[in-house]
């Protein structure tokens, strides 16, 4: 009676430890999943603030300024590694402005045996002229 008391809790041990095998790196992966819903939202929110800031402007190098402006001053979260300024502002005085942002997401727990550690994020936005006077 004692032996088959002592194998019902091994087997529940063993049982739990398989278990956590599969469950520890479903769990990480939805760290990394997150991280990048959240880089991607912040870049669209961050690239259409640009694009507004430099709508207000009347001239091409004022557009450039402003929307450089706005990204520097964007809040980033610690998983961001950089935000810049993908391409020049594409400045029309007659109709609109168009801006190109990128954000870098630093994985919070990278993939492992040669996964990338870094994710990309571009977007952009146009927003019509609205400083011409």
């Amino acid at each position: 009676m004692k032996t088959s008391a002592r194998r019902k809790r091994g087997t529940s041990i063993v049982e739990t430890a398989a278990g956590l095998f599969i469950i520890i790196p479903i769990v990480l992966f939805l760290f990394d999943v997150a991280a990048c819903v959240l880089a991607q939202t912040a870049n669209d929110s961050m690239c259409k603030s640009a694009a507004r800031a430099a709508a207000e402007t009347d001239d091409a190098g004022k557009a450039q300024a402003a929307a450089q402006s706005a990204i520097d001053n964007f809040p980033a979260a610690g998983y961001i590694k950089s935000k810049r300024l993908f391409k020049p502002v594409a400045y029309d005085p007659n109709s609109s402005v168009t801006v190109v942002t990128e954000i870098i997401c630093q994985f919070p727990v990278p993939i492992p045996f040669g996964g990338p550690a870094q994710m990309n994020f571009v977007t952009d936005m146009t927003e019509p002229v609205v400083g011409k006077l």
